[in-house]
């Protein structure tokens, strides 16, 4: 029999593994599905708005995204009474925090952004781009009461003009600057105790507003992407689900106790799962999760969920945040 050259052999080994790799670098399949990634950190919250509000929550007024000069931008319009929030955006556990924004009144009374915010009855307001007198007013309202007047200055500032605003809590202190190329000024610096934890939140009061590149950054700024679930990093991390009505997640923290839960309706799926985190430390959940050429891969597991024990589960997540799942549930028709 005629032997095969080296050449040959490492054509035929090269040929098995590509084959071997092709069984496992598969790409989940188009159509309806649940999903649900992983990520091991949070950043502060930026939005430059480039594309939707999908982030905020429009509570009066018309919010959109227009462009300006070539730039995608939030505009309010309305705001038909004093203290008028478009949006909020945020959780209500953000604490201290510096609120960054920059804004451009275009017509109208006067623009106003909310920190702290708990609820429309109770938050802070800064008021800006309405002269004739004091032209930054810093307010508060808690317990729906009016509105009680903290702080105000006489900085001047013109329609149709960018300005940014740099908002910054620690603890009872509240100070507002104003920033410029050149400059930086205090416009606002006080002590009240009143709210210490809060959304932020942007519009105006009968005014045609514009706002960009919102930034909130703090140490307890998490800001959530569609179906993430934040992982700890030291330590392992379980995904319980529970059966309900709809897919839903209903805590996507594990930092607190190591512990996520996502709500699945009742059914049959095909299953798929990606291990993702440093290369080469893979899980096990069913079998060994592959790698090809040290990143990661889906795969497909059809692993049923266990209804017949409770309508609930736990599923290993993460070890030691050296390895953390993106899933995708497909129903069985």
């Amino acid at each position: 029999m005629k032997k095969l050259s080296y050449l040959s052999l490492m054509a035929l080994v090269l040929i098995a593994a590509l084959l071997v790799l092709h069984a496992y670098a598969v790409k989940p399949p188009p159509g309806e599905h649940y999903s649900f990634n992983c990520v091991t950190d949070l950043g502060p919250f930026i939005d430059s708005f480039d594309s939707d509000l999908f982030y905020w929550t429009n509570l009066t007024g018309t919010a959109s995204v227009v462009e300006i000069d070539g730039d995608n931008v939030f505009q309010h319009v309305g705001g038909s009474y004093v203290g008028a929030v478009t949006s909020i955006v945020g959780s209500a556990s953000w604490d201290n925090y510096v609120f960054q924004f920059n804004v451009m009144k275009s017509s109208g009374t006067y623009f106003n952004v909310f920190f702290r915010y708990v609820d429309g009855s109770n938050h802070y307001m800064l008021e800006g781009g309405a002269c004739g007198g004091a032209c930054i007013k810093l307010w508060k309202k808690v317990g729906g009461g009016n509105y009680t007047l903290l702080s105000e200055n006489s900085q001047l500032t013109v329609n149709d003009a960018w300005y940014h605003y740099r908002i910054i809590l620690d603890g009872p202190s509240i100070q507002v600057w104003i920033d410029s190329e050149n400059d930086s000024v205090k416009v606002i610096d006080i002590i009240d105790g009143s709210f210490s934890t809060g959304k932020v939140g942007i519009g105006g009061y009968s005014s045609t507003v514009y706002f960009d590149n919102v930034i909130v950054e703090g140490p307890n700024v998490k800001i959530f992407k569609l179906n993430e679930i934040l992982v700890p990093f030291e330590r392992t991390g379980m995904l319980g689900w529970v059966e309900g009505p709809s897919f839903q997640i209903l805590d996507n923290d594990m930092t607190d106790d190591g512990q996520a839960w996502v709500q699945v309706p009742f059914g049959w799926y095909d299953t798929y799962d990606q291990a993702r985190g440093k290369p080469g430390a893979d899980m096990t959940w069913g079998n060994a999760h592959p790698r090809v050429t040290k990143k990661p891969v889906w795969e497909p597991h059809n692993v049923n969920l266990n209804w017949w024990k409770g309508r609930t589960g736990n599923w290993a997540y993460t070890n030691h945040g050296v390895t953390c799942y993106s899933f995708r549930l497909y129903p069985v028709q």
